[in-house]
């Protein structure tokens, strides 16, 4: 089964993320945003990894 390299460093960075910030995106004290920031980060890197593909390999 072939796996694109996107979706693959997509589920490597969603994994990372999570590990590392569950503490700090739960905080009481934290801003509001916070959760939406690494959504945001999380997306912009996909559609980078994404764009570097051809039409032809879609």
């Amino acid at each position: 089964m072939y796996i694109p390299r996107s979706i693959l460093i997509l589920l490597v960075i969603i994994y990372l993320l999570f590990l590392v910030s569950v503490d700090w995106i739960n905080e009481a004290d934290g801003a509001w945003y916070r959760p939406f920031l690494v959504g945001l980060l999380v997306v912009v890197w996909a559609s980078w990894t994404h764009r570097e593909r051809d039409s032809d390999e879609l």
